[in-house]
């Protein structure tokens, strides 16, 4: 169901920012009873209300329907150090991917020409 996806996510997002439900419920303008009823699908959040939850955790509302694996993460408390890191680490991770894929399929050519 999509309304359990949509409360995992909200819930996921919401602890791993150490927010309560009541905090949670203020910053989006819904009662906490709402955010509860989110959180374990018995209800759904309107359009508005799912492009504020998404604003706030810098997530695509897609991400919060389930319908992308992609997640956006703010580093703008981050030092450019910290950010430089964390995008070697991504990009390390993709070309590992890449090569992974590439040695899996058998084709040795997209290893040695990098696509």
């Amino acid at each position: 169901m999509a309304g359990n996806h949509i409360g995992t996510q909200i819930k996921t997002l919401r602890l791993s920012r150490n927010i309560t439900q009541e905090e949670f419920a203020s910053r989006i303008n819904v009662a906490k009873s709402t955010v509860a009823a989110y959180e374990n699908g018995s209800r759904l959040p309107s359009y508005d209300v799912l492009v504020r939850i998404a604003d706030l955790f810098h997530v695509t509302t897609d991400n919060l329907l389930g319908r992308s694996s992609v997640y956006v993460m703010d580093v703008s408390g981050l030092t450019a150090k910290q950010r430089n890191s964390i995008q070697d680490v991504v990009t390390t991770y993709k070309e590992y991917n890449r090569l992974y894929r590439a040695h899996s399929s058998g084709d040795v050519d997209a290893i040695y020409d990098g696509k």
